[in-house]
């Protein structure tokens, strides 16, 4: 019997699309605002790490994205510091306020960093919605997640599965990137169906 399964737990679901308007094609804006991400998360960092990697991924396939000051600030101007206050304002208001004609909302769902000896359990789940600033018509929505894992099946490989797990979230946490890989994987699910602007 082998001490440790490897990715017991992993796997990417493959990318859950909620909704996309049947004219899309023709409607994809010019350019588009990630918004600061709601968290239901335990995570403070998490939304804005995922915000960082869903900005950079859209500049890969080819979407002009506003600074994320330049969108911090507008919002701030409006009396929003957190994603969760954005479900209170207009997007019509938000995309003014921006000059943004299409707005990216995002929410962690989960971030789970999970090490208990036998076993280690990573989880990111994110869910994005593109909006219309104009109309204030959701354009499209999907839900990304990556998990992966490790079961040891013995004592002495649950011991030394838990010393790793500790060295790796330790390491991560200094970098400032906890989850970083799962996090990637998660937001490449969530847009692998968003279509590209090049």
């Amino acid at each position: 019997m082998a001490a440790v399964a490897a990715a017991a737990l992993a796997g990417c679901a493959g990318a859950r699309v909620r909704y996309e308007a049947p004219d899309l094609a023709s409607r994809l804006p010019a350019s588009v605002a990630v918004l600061p991400f709601d968290n239901e998360a335990v995570s403070l960092r998490a939304p804005g790490l995922l915000r960082s990697l869903v900005t950079e991924a859209l500049g890969f396939r080819g979407w002009r994205t506003f600074e994320r000051s330049v969108v911090d600030d507008a919002l701030q101007a409006l009396g929003v510091s957190d994603g969760g206050q954005l479900r209170a304002l207009d997007p019509k208001k938000i995309g003014a306020a921006l000059g943004a004609p299409g707005l990216l909302y995002g929410t962690v769902e989960e971030f789970t960093y999970q090490n208990v000896g036998f076993v280690r359990r990573r989880v990111v789940r994110v869910s994005l919605k593109l909006v219309d600033s104009a109309s204030g018509e959701r354009l499209w929505e999907a839900q990304g997640m990556e998990e992966t894992g490790v079961l040891a099946l013995r004592k002495g490989a649950a011991g030394k599965s838990f010393l790793d797990g500790v060295l790796e979230q330790a390491s991560e946490s200094a970098l400032g990137a906890p989850l970083l890989f799962e996090s990637r994987a998660a937001v490449d699910d969530a847009l692998s169906h968003l279509m590209r602007r090049f």
